[in-house]
């Protein structure tokens, strides 16, 4: 998505809040209750761009139906956890590097036995059993093939988990007037679960639905000012 298009469709989630009835004076309250139906009002007319600004879910009114008349019933306390993004970056470094590392001692192992390697390839290709001389070289080479999957689970785990932090931060904190890079700030995330109840109309019929919605919000200071970053909620989770 272009920072033009990402601008304009914060823009109009603002109309929406402003200008749908959403706001406290006009039968709302609080910050989650107008996050929760701007959330509804765009998800009904199948709004993904609005909906990716404030939510990393969405709710397709052709696959399940269009809310209307939401209301938080209960909201679960705060939970707060470090952010911990400098540390994730750095845990992803060092995966990395031992990924790098172990490869390299793999590579030399190859070239030192490939004749034996290429065996055994093929034995087990062809569901055969290796000859005995192969039997060890085989046994390494597969351990080596499953630590060499350990250690590429591992990156990929350090990725998503640094990915996500990233992504919360950045869709919590983002101005289009004033873009940063949240991976240079310290802080948490506050995540809070919100039970709601909406009216759902799907294939003509309409009843009412309890839903399990996670907001989360990234609390971040840094930067040359060391001020807290304005931030909002954003929607993590629907069940």
């Amino acid at each position: 998505m272009s920072r033009v298009t990402i601008k304009r469709s914060f823009f109009v989630f603002l109309t929406l809040i402003a200008g749908s009835g959403l706001l406290t004076a006009c039968g709302g309250g609080g910050e989650e209750d107008q996050l929760v139906r701007a959330f509804f009002q765009a998800s009904r007319f199948n709004d993904r761009s609005t909906v990716g600004n404030m939510s990393m879910v969405f709710f397709p009114p052709d696959e399940e139906g269009i809310a209307s008349g939401p209301s938080i019933d209960s909201m679960a306390e705060e939970q707060r956890v470090p952010l911990r993004m400098q540390d994730l970056g750095t845990a992803l470094e060092s995966s990395r590097e031992a990924e790098d590392a172990f490869r390299e001692e793999k590579k030399m192992y190859q070239d030192e036995n490939e004749e034996a390697i290429t065996r055994v390839i093929e034995a087990q290709r062809a569901e055969e059993d290796v000859a005995g001389a192969d039997e060890e070289v085989q046994e390494m080479w597969n351990s080596l093939v499953d630590e060499e999957r350990s250690y590429a689970q591992q990156v990929s785990d350090a990725t998503a988990e640094l990915n996500r932090a990233v992504q919360i931060a950045n869709a919590s904190v983002f101005d289009p007037s004033n873009p940063i890079d949240v991976t240079a700030y310290d802080g948490d995330i506050i995540t809070k679960d919100l039970t709601v109840t909406a009216s759902v109309e799907r294939d003509g019929s309409s009843s009412d639905r309890t839903f399990v919605i996670t907001i989360q919000k990234a609390e971040i200071r840094g930067g040359e000012s060391d001020e807290l970053v304005p931030s909002r909620w954003i929607i993590t989770s629907l069940e």
